[in-house]
Formats: C-alpha cells, structure tokens, sequence
C-alpha cells in the first residue's frame, strides 16, 4: 500500500506536468501560426503602415484566442520597413521593441518587409512544481506591393 502510494503521486505528478506541457505546446504552435498568418496578410496590403491594427486583428484572431486583450503577459508587435529604410511599427500589449523594426532579423536595410511578433505568458504546472515561461514568435515577409 505504502509502495502504491508513493508510485501513484508521482504517477499523477507526470500527468498533470504532461498536460501542461502539451497545453503549452499548443500555445505555441497557435502564437507561431497567429504570427505567419499576420506577416503573410501585411506584406499584401497597400499602405500597410496605416493598417496596422488590421494587422494586429488578424494575428489575434489567427491565435484562436490566445492572444486576447484579456490574456495577461500577451504581446503583438508589427513593423515594416519601407523603400526609403524607415521603420513604421505598432506594438499591443506588453512589449518594447528594439529601435529597428520588432526583432533584428538579419536581412538588408535595403529590403521592404513585414515583421510581426506575437506572445504570451503562461505556467507550466506538475503539482508541486511551477515556472512561468513566455511564448512567443518571429515571423518576416517581403512586402509584395
């Protein structure tokens, strides 16, 4: 009894840590997909520095509701450079962007593109166990227009 006891709590421990980390995972791939979605939609727009929010409204729905205004620690940063090498940027939520664009993406000042990054903070949970961790993710698109 004493040997089941002790098997079973450890038992339960790595299930609940395995689901957390699957709801995690999950997370992540809706952020990454919110991210691709809002980079692929921005790089087809014409005058995409004036329809940011558009933009923004696109990552959020393309996240399947996790990077609504309610979620705490969520974060949506686009930019774009234009032909003359100036930035043009809007971020939500709790994020500060570096001086150039929304992440440095190592391709040439010469280049229009979009960027887009989306995140969020959440636990991972095993019981007796708990860390916070931020999801988040990178995407880029040339500027088709």
């Amino acid at each position: 009894m004493v040997e089941l006891a002790l098997v079973f709590i450890l038992l339960v421990m790595l299930l609940v840590g395995t689901v957390s980390a699957a709801v995690a995972f999950g997370r992540g791939n809706s952020i990454q997909n919110a991210a691709r979605e809002a980079s692929r939609y921005a790089a087809t727009l014409p005058g995409v520095e004036t329809q940011f929010g558009d933009v923004i409204s696109v990552a959020r729905s393309a996240a399947s509701g996790d990077l609504e205004t309610t979620t705490p620690g969520y974060f949506i940063c686009v930019a774009y450079l234009d032909a003359g090498g100036t930035w043009h940027r809007s971020t939500e939520g709790s994020f500060t962007p570096p001086a150039s664009g929304c992440y440095d993406d190592q391709r040439p000042g010469s280049e229009e593109r979009v960027q887009v990054v989306a995140g969020r903070e959440t636990s991972l949970e095993a019981i007796v166990f708990s860390t916070d961790i931020t999801l988040s993710a990178e995407a880029s698109a040339r500027y088709e227009r």
